[in-house]
């Protein structure tokens, strides 16, 4: 292609251009916009410009091939060992095994110690008769021995034992059999020395909570301070220098 050539086709491209529309049509390609110019004799004068049009894919995948990971980086936890893991819990087994084995051998003690208990409570009974009885944990026993109030107290505390004191209607009637087999009254670890018509257990001074008194008694007839127990299983107040069966009382842990 010549010069002149040339020459004359930028003059016809410069002449076309005030007289032209423009027009832009976008052609159908991924990665250009085209811009055509067209004037009023179709197709005589044409113009094509090549522009970069918005990104494209390829851009795109090559922006994010760019871009680094979004946020910190992950830091991978150090995996755990197996092994440790398998050893702890088969200890663990183990111990709860061992555990259950000691619970099963305690119920087993404690059904034999029951047992025990009861037939041991069964024969103190049948050899205390006829000069003793058991209630609870209560053992009441005479060995035939009479005497006062001091007395009384003297003999019981010589044996690691208290004057008899029933605190509710079974161990009374406990003493009251004991009383019909002797056939005789005993006396009884209350009295109302301190404070006339106010009886309390001599060992520790607490007011009594459980009596059983005949009717009229207590009466105080010729200043009597101490208790007795009646065949009957009745209470009767009396001088405290008269002798009565000793009957004393334990206490079984």
């Amino acid at each position: 292609m010549t010069q002149p050539y040339i020459q004359t086709v930028l003059r016809l491209l410069i002449l076309c251009l005030p007289v032209l529309g423009v027009s832009t049509q976008t052609a159908i390609s991924p990665s250009t916009t085209r811009h055509v110019l067209k004037g009023w004799v179709p197709n005589a004068c044409t113009l094509v410009v090549c522009a970069p049009s918005g990104r494209g894919p390829e851009e795109k995948n090559g922006d994010q091939e760019l871009q680094g990971p979004v946020g910190a980086p992950s830091i991978q936890e150090p995996q755990r060992d197996d092994g440790a893991r398998r050893k702890k819990r088969l200890r663990r087994d183990a111990n709860q095994v061992e555990l259950e084995c000691l619970r099963k051998e305690i119920r087993n003690v404690q059904t034999q110690l029951n047992t025990y208990k009861a037939a041991i409570n069964q024969t103190l009974k049948v050899l205390l008769m006829p000069h003793g009885g058991m209630v609870g944990n209560k053992i009441f026993k005479t060995d035939g021995s009479t005497g006062d109030y001091e007395t009384a107290k003297t003999l019981c505390s010589q044996m690691g034992a208290t004057i008899a004191s029933p605190r509710n209607a079974a161990e009374n009637k406990a003493v009251q059999q004991i009383v019909q087999w002797r056939n005789q009254k005993a006396i009884l670890g209350i009295n109302d020395i301190e404070s006339e018509g106010t009886f309390v257990y001599y060992m520790t001074g607490e007011i009594i909570g459980y009596s059983n008194w005949a009717s009229g008694e207590p009466n105080n007839l010729a200043n009597e301070d101490c208790g007795e127990i009646h065949p009957d299983g009745k209470w009767h107040d009396r001088r405290c220098e008269l002798e009565w069966l000793v009957i004393c009382e334990w206490l079984v842990i």
